[in-house]
């Protein structure tokens, strides 16, 4: 819903959170933390980029003191710290000399998420070792080498996640970390959910927008979850509900927060992002929120002498999420994974792309993906129907039409531009707009009569292009045809 702007409600009592211990990625059952019930709505605070340290340079603000002050006045029931915590190196001998005297009066209600400055010490021991424990694999911060976790507290569910992709797998579609987001998010069903971690997905500030996030985004997106969080800009900025992709989307969108004013310095603004409805660099302080059953009040508490004033309130998103594609028919399943896929693309006429990990779909420049499947067992069968599944890891407008393919002679290896076998003019089927970490199918059932073999091109007129992957990329995502027989 769009937000009524307004003060926040008065500080509420402080309420004890029990926090997830890390969990394994899936598959599930995964062990969920019990709800933290209370008669008071909590009131958390968040913020990054906070406290200086050795080696930062001489004149910057260093305000740390004066923020760790703020969350003494607004006493919440938990910190979100949202990565930069300890500069320049989030070495434990940092943590102890530099944060520990001032936000380490907090440490009990603190749920960290870690900043690239963090990982200037080699693992981010340092920053494991000040809220785990020396040597300790998990606690606090979640497990050494993962870095996210959840909780819940109150009705919300609070997931702090690592965007610290390159140390931990990937954050990408089918990186453990997603899949792990992916569970976590469908074993505890909350009326509102919040997430936080480092590096913004949108941002107006000098780093600007960070693409490696977008699939965690559209995880929390497929499951209706209402607030993010970040740092790494020092500054503040607020978005209006979005998708992914960056879309205005006021019904299921996210609402976003930039709050790198922890202390540090704060910098100025680069482009304006779009959705972007109020940005400031001349404030340090920290993001205040009252988490209600089913809505949520922001305030930006600022440092004494600093004067920014944004507050507001806003519904927890009420919509319900896609449903589930039906089940498939009764019958026996067959699945076959392709004997060959590879895309051609025009501008390298030459060039063979069968080894690649995607499979591209493109309007301009062109590209053009084709598949090959030897299906068998259908010999005394009725076939119920007959499927093409394919996993977008590139979000476009129109995923592209299938055609039929007469050829069975090219090879993955060999097929290029130059010599790619021609398809039928008529449409199989079509594949609208889609979306990165979901799954698309078309139905090839008219195509599919008997045990052999058949190939298929996937082509498309859009300059927006789409992507997939193929059965060289991650194998639980890679293409396959269903078939179900009775």
């Amino acid at each position: 819903m769009r937000p009524t702007l307004r003060m926040s409600a008065p500080i509420l009592a402080a309420l004890s959170i029990t926090a997830c211990t890390d969990r394994l990625a899936p598959p599930p059952p995964l062990s969920v933390s019990p709800d933290v019930v209370s008669s008071a709505d909590p009131v958390i605070v968040a913020v990054g980029d906070l406290v200086c340290g050795s080696g930062t340079p001489a004149g910057t603000p260093c305000k740390y003191a004066e923020t760790a002050a703020l969350v003494t006045s607004i006493a919440p029931s938990a910190a979100l710290l949202l990565g930069d915590i300890q500069y320049e190196s989030g070495s434990l001998s940092n943590f102890n000399t530099y944060y520990h005297p001032t936000w380490g009066a907090h440490k009990a209600i603190t749920w960290p998420a870690p900043g690239n400055h963090e990982y200037q010490t080699s693992g981010a021991s340092g920053y494991f070792d000040y809220f785990n424990g020396v040597g300790v694999q998990t606690g606090r911060a979640g497990t050494r080498g993962k870095g996210y976790y959840s909780f819940n507290l109150g009705a919300w569910h609070i997931v702090a996640l690592n965007s610290n992709c390159g140390s931990i797998g990937g954050c990408g579609a089918g990186s453990a970390q997603e899949l792990w987001l992916r569970a976590d998010l469908a074993a505890n069903p909350a009326s509102c959910t919040l997430a936080y971690w480092h590096h913004p997905r949108f941002s107006s500030g000098g780093h600007g927008n960070n693409s490696s996030m977008q699939a965690i985004w559209q995880a929390l997106y497929d499951h209706g979850a209402d607030l993010v969080l970040a740092g790494h800009d020092h500054d503040y900025e607020r978005f209006g509900p979005q998708t992914a992709a960056g879309s205005a989307d006021a019904s299921r969108g996210i609402r976003s927060f930039v709050v790198g004013t922890g202390g540090k310095e704060v910098e100025g603004f680069g482009s304006v992002k779009a959705n972007s409805e109020l940005r400031s660099s001349n404030s340090m302080g920290v993001l205040k929120l009252t988490l209600h059953a089913t809505s949520y009040d922001w305030q930006f508490v600022p440092i004494p002498g600093h004067t920014l004033a944004d507050a507001g309130t806003a519904s927890c998103i009420t919509s319900a999420p896609p449903p589930p594609p039906p089940p498939p028919p009764a019958g026996t399943t067959l699945t076959f994974s392709p004997v060959a896929d590879a895309y051609t693309f025009r501008n390298a006429s030459n060039t063979n792309y069968g080894n690649a990990s995607a499979l591209l779909v493109d309007g301009s420049p062109q590209a053009r993906t084709y598949f090959k499947f030897t299906v068998s067992g259908l010999t005394g069968k009725s076939i119920v129907s007959a499927k093409l599944r394919l996993y977008a890891v590139d979000p476009s407008d129109a995923g592209g039409r299938l055609h039929r393919v007469s050829s069975t002679s090219w090879t993955e290896t060999g097929i290029k531009w130059s010599n790619q076998p021609s398809y039928t003019s008529a449409t199989i089927g079509t594949i609208g707009a889609v979306s990165a970490g979901s799954w698309y199918e078309v139905d090839v059932k008219s195509q599919v009569t008997a045990n052999g073999t058949y190939a298929f091109a996937l082509e498309s007129t859009s300059t927006n292009g789409a992507d997939y992957t193929s059965k060289e990329g991650l194998t639980a995502n890679r293409p396959h045809l269903v078939i179900v027989v009775q």
